[in-house]
Parts: structure tokens; C-alpha cells; sequence
């Protein structure tokens, strides 16, 4: 499909897509030097006994997912997501997989290292959140949003590590997925709700499209926090060993299941994991479970900011 309608800007790529996708803002572009094209096309669907809802394998033709009830979906040659949807899933939904594992694996296959979490801009610079369920992690997020802080990504987030160039993160889509008691926070103007928590697919979560726009830039990487709960916010810095280990154990890539964890897939995760933990800046952040504490979050992460590079000069 040709459409200029149909493309997008998200990542830093510009993708051509058969499918209307709600988390993103089209923007103008004459279809030349497409980065990524999101095709609708037939897919052999695989024979599983796991019974679960996602298969991930890879294959001779790329990567390959199988979700129960929604469809397949194959990402080749870094380039290109061909979409096979089950016949009576509702379009809209699209986003819950594609902005999920499935564009966390083209990211990962173009060299981009990728976490599960969440980032947002303080003070002009990408900060990264990671967690375990439970960390609080959606929560952290969603109060520096409340406060103010633009959304970089939430979920999937890519980390460009290039020779001689600041560590960045490119924004993905403006969206976030909220408990009812995170989505009371937000105002009536923050966002346009794309899918209420009592959906199928929904697990219990709204699916938040925030009045932001998709960035188009590159954000400069200032840190990377593993979250904890405590009884006041605090910060404290990682050893390089520590960052290793944080990097490996929320990366995206390896939380898809058997199919990612051969020796090849393991190996390769493992050089980039160290490669980037010799540069990165990263710590455990302690988020208060105090409700005033944690509005105060911000200013906290302002102010340590701050005081971090007033100490490097």
C-alpha cells in the first residue's frame, strides 16, 4: 500500500503500514526510503502444544509470532513486519502486539539494545525505568507524566549505542497502559483512551494515547534506574557489574522464551549487554510508597541530575 495517509514516524523510522494505527501520528512523507513496511499478507500458522497465548520462533524467513486469537506476525530482515491477523479481530487492537515483542524484535535485530521499560524526559534528558512486576514501575512513569514530563516510550524502549556518539533513546508511540487508580491522575486532556481495561486483550489495564506528539529526535541518555519500593526516595549508584546484570535481566529480547535463548542469541545479547554497561550510568532507585513522596519524584530526579553534573565538573 502506497498511501502517504499510511506512514509514520516512530523509533527514529519511518514505517509504511497497511494498518491504521491509532498509538502513532501519520506524518507526510512521499513513501521513499521507507525504514519499515508493515505488510498484510498470509502466514502458515504454527503448530504448538505449549497452549499458550504467545508463540515466538525463529525461523529461516525471520522471526515469528503466534498469538492465540489474534493472528501471526513476522519480522524480516530488520526491515519488515508481514501481518496476518484471525479472521474477526478487531484492527484497532494491532497496537497491543506490534508496539509490544514485536516491534521490541526489529528493534533488536537492527542492533538497537532494548529494555522493558519505561523513559520520559527530565530536564531535557532521557531517564530509563526498569522493574520487576510489582516495582512500580507503571506507576513511577505514570507520576512523572502527571507532573509534566514528556513520555519517551513505555514498555519498549531502544537504546542506540554508537561509536563516538552520546547513548540515545528515539521516542516510540505516546501511549501507556494504566490501572483505573493511574488513569484517575490524569486529566480529562491528557489522552483519548484507544481501549478500556474490561477489553480481551486488555489484562485488566486502559491503553492511554497521551496529547503528546511523537518525537522525531533522538533523546540524549542521562540514566538508567532498576526501581524498588522503600519508605523515601533515594538513589544509589550501580558498579559496573551491577549494570551488567541489570541490562541482562531486563532486556527484551530473552523474556520471549526458549527460541531467544540460543547460545548464538545469547552470546550476541551478552556482547552488546557489555559493551553498553562500559558507558551507561545506572542505579537502583528506591520510589517512596508515600503518596506525597512520590509526587515529589520529579523534583527529586531534577535535583539529583543536577547535583550529578555539578560534581563532574
Amino acid at each position: 500500500m502506497n498511501d502517504v495517509r499510511m506512514i509514520y514516524r516512530l523509533y527514529g523510522l519511518i514505517i509504511q503500514s497497511d494498518f491504521l494505527l491509532a498509538e502513532a501520528e501519520q506524518v507526510h512523507h512521499n513513501g521513499s526510503d521507507v525504514d519499515v513496511r508493515i505488510t498484510r499478507a498470509p502466514l502458515e500458522e504454527i503448530k504448538t502444544t505449549n497452549g499458550g497465548f504467545r508463540d515466538f520462533r525463529i525461523t529461516s524467513e525471520g522471526d515469528l509470532f503466534q498469538f492465540t486469537g489474534v493472528g501471526r506476525f513476522l519480522v524480516r530482515n530488520a526491515s519488515e513486519i508481514i501481518v496476518d491477523l484471525e479472521p474477526g479481530f478487531d484492527e484497532c487492537l494491532i497496537g497491543l502486539p506490534l508496539f509490544g515483542p514485536v516491534i521490541a524484535v526489529l528493534l533488536h535485530r537492527r542492533g538497537h539494545f532494548v529494555l522493558h521499560g519505561s523513559s520520559v524526559i527530565i530536564d531535557g534528558t532521557a531517564q530509563v525505568f526498569l522493574g520487576d512486576k510489582g516495582a512500580g514501575k507503571s506507576t513511577t512513569a505514570a507520576a512523572l507524566v502527571v507532573a509534566g514530563r514528556p513520555l519517551i516510550a513505555d514498555d519498549v524502549v531502544a537504546i542506540i549505542n554508537e561509536p563516538d556518539k552520546p547513548l540515545r533513546v528515539y521516542p516510540g508511540p505516546p501511549t501507556m497502559k494504566l490501572s483505573q487508580t493511574l488513569l484517575a491522575d490524569f486529566s480529562e486532556n491528557a489522552g483519548r483512551v484507544l481501549q478500556p481495561d474490561n477489553g480481551e486483550f486488555t489484562n485488566g489495564k486502559s491503553r492511554l494515547r497521551l496529547n503528546q506528539a511523537n518525537g522525531s529526535r533522538p533523546v540524549i541518555l542521562d540514566r538508567v534506574y532498576a526501581l524498588s519500593r522503600g519508605s523515601e526516595n533515594a538513589i544509589k549508584d550501580y558498579t559496573a557489574v551491577e549494570t551488567l546484570n541489570m541490562l541482562i535481566r531486563f532486556s527484551y529480547f530473552p523474556r520471549l522464551g526458549g527460541a531467544a535463548h540460543q547460545a548464538n542469541e545469547t552470546a550476541c545479547l551478552f556482547t552488546k549487554a557489555v559493551d553498553l554497561a562500559g558507558r551507561i550510568d545506572a542505579g537502583c532507585l528506591t520510589v517512596a510508597d508515600d503518596l506525597d513522596a512520590l509526587h515529589r519524584l520529579s523534583d527529586f530526579l531534577i535535583k539529583e541530575t543536577s547535583d550529578a553534573t555539578q560534581g563532574a565538573k
